[in-house]
């Protein structure tokens, strides 16, 4: 019992010395750009976190005109994005581990006049989380 006591005591105060400041961890995340070929004007450009819990998802629409709109859905495995109408273009997604700071990845089908982008390594909106 007392050999009991002093491991448990033990295990407690090396927990309470080890960590004598805050430690934060910063989520990763995806960027989604769509941007207008004739203008080369960006209709959409929003950064947002990845889900950290398993069955985490995140889902966000945006109007990238007045007759189209993005839809993206976010896992802790993939990020995809679909369009509305559905004919538009066929859903593009991304693993979440391919997603890095140094590559972006373009969508191969995007909607017709548009370029399409995912990218990890940005800066999310407050407004996103309100």
């Amino acid at each position: 019992m007392k050999r009991n006591a002093c491991a448990l005591l033990l295990v407690f105060s090396g927990a309470l010395l080890g960590c004598d400041e805050q430690q934060y961890v910063s989520p990763d995340t995806v960027a989604l750009i769509v941007t207008d070929d004739s203008t080369n004007m960006q209709r959409v450009n929003r950064c947002l976190f990845i889900p950290v819990l398993l069955g985490g998802q995140v889902v966000f629409r945006y109007e990238v005109d007045a007759q189209l709109k993005a839809l993206l859905v976010i896992t802790r495995d993939d990020a995809t994005v679909s369009f509305e109408p559905e004919e538009a273009a066929e859903p593009f997604s991304v693993d979440t581990d391919e997603l890095t700071e140094m590559q972006q990845h373009q969508a191969d089908a995007p909607p017709s006049g548009y370029t399409v982008e995912l990218s990890a390594g940005c800066t999310p909106d407050d407004d996103d989380f309100r």
